[in-house]
Order: structure tokens, then sequence, then C-alpha cells
């Protein structure tokens, strides 16, 4: 009898104690991305065998493999990336999905656990929240009166359409104009 190994289940016999800041750590976590190294090599396929069967590129399923997630354009993306990767190894995806949200969870519970821990002055960690990269500024275009004024205009998809709903009003003007000026009363 085989035990199926594509599901991984903690059963816990006591009750859970709680944990120490110290104890806590993400990596204890098993990590989704090791699990889809585990498969892949298993499946005996290489990296860039998977990256053409999910059309990822190789470099996103190397930082996909080695859980830097931060380094991927974002959560919406790792798991997207996740769930392709498992259906190319024909893994089921809730495995890998739950792996990712437990390491999420033991995460969030770390950065809650270090917030409430008193630290003084000298042990205080900055949390900042992750910042966009930031875009550099144009430079403002060069130009005469004109170019200016234009520039406070809205753009020119909307005037077009201005235009065309103008003469559009104007052609049905001008077609009650020409029916009720046949019809109107003689003298």
């Amino acid at each position: 009898m085989q035990a199926e190994m594509s599901r991984l289940r903690v059963v816990a016999t006591e009750a859970p104690r709680p944990v120490e800041p110290e104890e806590l750590d993400v990596d204890e976590v098993p990590s989704p991305g090791g699990y889809i190294r585990e498969q892949r090599q298993r499946r005996g396929l290489s990296i860039e065998q998977l990256a053409i069967a999910t059309k990822i590129p190789a470099s996103s399923l190397r930082m996909l493999e080695n859980d830097e997630f931060e380094a991927l354009p974002g959560p919406v993306f790792v798991k997207g990336f996740l769930r392709c990767c498992t259906r190319a190894l024909g893994l089921p995806s809730e495995t890998v999905m739950e792996l990712l949200y437990e390491r999420e969870r033991a995460a969030l519970q770390a950065r809650r656990m270090l917030a409430q821990r008193p630290s003084s002055a000298s042990e205080a960690i900055p949390v900042t929240a992750p910042q966009a990269p930031r875009v550099p500024e144009r430079p403002a275009p060069d130009g005469g009166v004109v170019r200016r004024a234009l520039i406070g205009l809205p753009r020119a998809n909307a005037l077009l359409w201005l235009m065309i709903a103008a003469f559009v009003a104007m052609l049905v003007m001008a077609a009650f104009d020409l029916v009720g000026g046949g019809s109107g009363p003689s003298t």
C-alpha cells in the first residue's frame, strides 16, 4: 500500500503552546518554491524545460523556486506562477497554495510578535511599507504659448468624440427643420 505524498498534513496531538518570537522562524515552514523544485527534479525536468512548458521566464522560475517572491512582480503573479507550475507538473494546486498561505501566516505571526515585544530605543527595528519604484519625471516640454495652452486641454480622443456628437446633433436639427418646414400651415 502506498501513501499519498502530494498532500501534506500536520496532525496535532496536544494543544499548541504559545510560540516565542525567537522560536518562530519562517524558514521552518515548508517552502512552496522548494516543493516545486523538488517535484520538478523528481520528474527530471530542467528549469528551461519547465519555462517552455509554462511560458514563464526561467529567471522568474529560479526566483520562485528560491522563494524570492519580493523580486517577482507581485503576489498575484506569484500565485499565478505557482498554479501554472503545478498544472505543468501534474500536481494539485491546493497543496502548493496551502504551503504559500502557511508561509505567509508564519511571517505575519513573526511580525506581530516582534511588534508586540517591548524593545529599547537601541533595538528598535524600523518597519516600513514596501515602496513602489520611483518613475523619473519627464522634463516639462519647452514650447510656446500655444503648446502650454494645449497641455491643459482634454485628450485628443475626447475632443474628437465631442466634435462627432456636435456634428450628429446639427444633422438631427437640420432634418427636423426640413421635415417641419414643408408641412407648416399655409397662408
